[in-house]
């Protein structure tokens, strides 16, 4: 595809996925293209929810809002287009596989519009390619930069958040520990296993979602932990606080899922548990942190992703978390 000019991209509309951590799994994409089009003004669609998580993109973007039923069928689209005040778009960007996110560019009247090609939605997109098979989800969206731009993108970026300010007063070294999702509205007993081999730390415990439900089961559980470390449940009013607190911690012990993917971009070093997700699909990737993916149990993950950053080391065995956490954390 020939190169576009800078100068004939002023206006770039992107629609982003709902599901938080494929929004943040965009990021790679979207620091590519404000990097390609450094002067055009970029327009993102994203649901309301959690929206602030943007606030961390480095680079100014106007963000347009929609709640989940907002958009759902093509007859939603004209009412949310003529209102959204997105005008003279040059470049339009689906970054999910919707029929009615493919009609968001003819609803702004795009000169280009972008996206995976499927069915009835390629009619609909000027520029289109197939969703690859078997690929990082971060690699998928970089076929579409490929596309917009005709070159090849960096295998070897690393992106990261804005610099945030710190969420606690004192200095204090601390280690971040997620305790969801929880099973059967209980904390597993491995966990106070692993934090009783903990020694002089200050261990705090966050919940990246059901805060509510975590916080009431934390106060019994942390009157049966040792009184040799110091802990503290961190609630967060949004998802900034979160990454404040994780960005200033000496390492994040949390479940896969968009915790798992604020930690990395906030420069976090994070060992993540994988239990039913598929790391090759949705580990943290091309963020600038590093992380250890533990209890992956896929054979291909394991043999292909030391060939694509040394930020990654495999290890499959629960028990070896906390030994993990003292090498890996440098505690």
């Amino acid at each position: 595809m020939e190169k576009k000019p800078e100068t004939n991209v002023k206006v770039i509309a992107i629609k982003l996925p709902y599901d938080l951590q494929d929004r943040i799994l965009t990021f790679p994409f979207l620091h590519s293209i404000s990097e390609y089009y450094p002067k055009a003004d970029i327009h993102l669609i994203t649901s309301r929810k959690e929206v602030e998580v943007l606030n961390l993109l480095p680079f100014k973007a106007y963000y347009h809002l929609f709640n989940e039923e907002e958009i759902k069928t093509i007859f939603d689209i004209h009412p949310y287009t003529a209102n959204a005040a997105i005008y003279n778009v040059d470049l339009f960007i689906s970054l999910t596989n919707s029929f009615s996110d493919a009609s968001l560019g003819l609803g702004l009247r795009a000169k280009m519009r972008v996206g995976f090609s499927d069915d009835w939605k390629t009619l609909l997109l000027t520029h289109k390619v197939k969703r690859p098979i078997g690929h990082h989800l971060v690699e998928d969206y970089m076929v579409l930069y490929e596309l917009i731009t005709g070159e090849s993108f960096n295998r070897r970026l690393r992106v990261n958040a804005r610099p945030v300010s710190k969420i606690f007063e004192d200095d204090i070294p601390y280690i971040a520990i997620n305790l969801h999702p929880l099973k059967d509205a209980s904390i597993n007993d491995d966990w106070f296993d692993l934090i009783s081999k903990f020694e002089g730390k200050k261990i705090v415990f966050f919940a990246s979602e059901d805060q509510v439900k975590t916080q009431l089961l934390i106060e019994n559980f942390m009157n049966l932990l040792p009184s040799t470390n110091t802990y503290v449940f961190f609630y967060h009013e949004n998802w900034i606080e979160l990454a404040r607190m994780l960005s200033y911690s000496s390492g994040v012990i949390t479940f896969s899922g968009a915790g798992a993917a604020l930690a990395a971009y906030v420069g976090s070093r994070s060992i993540i548990l994988y239990e039913n997700d598929d790391p090759d699909r949705t580990a943290p990737f091309y963020f600038l942190s590093d992380v250890e993916i533990m209890g992956a149990s896929n054979k291909l993950f394991n043999e292909v992703i030391q060939t694509r950053t040394e930020n990654f080391r495999v290890s499959f065995d629960m028990s070896q978390v906390y030994k993990k956490a003292l090498d890996f954390f440098r505690i």
